[in-house]
């Protein structure tokens, strides 16, 4: 009678076989994790405030709050170019902590802080476009009804004016023209300038004119749109020719553009006026400010 013989080493096999892919398994698994180790994990972004603003020429980045970026952890760039530098960026910037740049004439597009932190990595904490005119020579036009017209009268960036040792502890003189912040303005009666509001790069125009309420804005913005511009072919001539009727009262700040293409502004604070006359061009009344850059 035939006998089943099993040999005794019918189960090693199998059993050195498992053994071998759990070894190789983890020999790979090993491998895998010392490559990933070598990339290093990402390092996430602290959690930060962080506000970007502009007075002029002078570009400012304040952490309001969260954690504090050490030194070196973070970029400042304009426009893609490294300004970190140039903020005096090389310090802890922790809540309360502005970092500032005076541009001059450079143009100022897009700022950015970026955290690069240790592993290489950026992360992009804040953005802000200021979108900042590159030279005076851009600057000092004015666009009215679809024409540029050139500021004949002396104007002055704010934040220059106020850096201006000279202008601190003294009146802002009549007639003189501000530019801030894309805008235009007409000083229509002279005050007090402060040493320490002119040192404050926060400081604006509209804070200056909240220090006078009483008879309204002592610097008035120009305004560019068509709601407060008369033009001598909207006027109605009278038996002086050298005065023309408007079609309506004429308000501190209202804008006129004669047949000559000057523009001239009206600066009676607190007197609306009806017409134009040429005989009445002075400080407190029509002043001219402009003229067509081009016909």
């Amino acid at each position: 009678m035939p006998h089943n013989v099993i040999s005794k080493n019918e189960g090693v096999s199998p059993v050195i076989g498992t053994i071998l892919l759990v070894a190789l398994t983890v020999v790979l698994v090993g491998i895998i994790g010392a490559v990933l180790m070598g990339f290093g994990m990402p390092e996430p972004a602290p959690i930060v405030g962080i506000s970007i603003g502009n007075q002029g020429n002078i570009i400012t980045v304040t952490q309001l709050n969260g954690a504090v970026l050490p030194a070196g952890s973070y970029t400042i760039l304009v426009d893609g170019v490294d300004k970190t530098a140039e903020f005096g960026g090389d310090v802890d910037f922790g809540p309360g902590i502005t970092l500032s740049w005076d541009s001059g004439s450079e143009a100022v597009g897009t700022v950015s802080v970026v955290y690069t932190g240790t592993s290489g990595g950026e992360t992009v904490l804040a953005q802000k476009t200021i979108d900042k005119a590159g030279s005076r020579a851009e600057l000092g036009v004015l666009v009215l009804g679809g024409k540029k017209y050139t500021i004949t009268s002396t104007w002055e960036q704010w934040s220059e004016y106020k850096a201006n040792d000279d202008n601190q502890n003294k009146n802002i003189p009549m007639n003189l023209i501000f530019y801030q912040d894309g805008e235009y303005w007409y000083v229509v009666q002279p005050n007090y300038l402060s040493k320490i509001n002119a040192e404050n790069p926060d400081f604006t125009i509209q804070m200056f004119n909240a220090l006078y309420p009483a008879n309204g804005d002592v610097i008035v913005n120009i305004d560019q749109s068509n709601s407060n511009l008369f033009y001598e072919s909207d006027t109605i001539p009278t038996a002086d020719p050298n005065e023309r009727d408007l079609d309506r009262q004429a308000n501190v700040g209202a804008l006129y553009i004669d047949s000559n293409n000057d523009v001239y502004i009206y600066s009676h604070l607190t007197d609306p006026i009806s017409y134009f006359a040429t005989y009445d061009i002075r400080p407190y009344g029509w002043y001219k400010i402009g003229t067509l850059s081009s016909p």
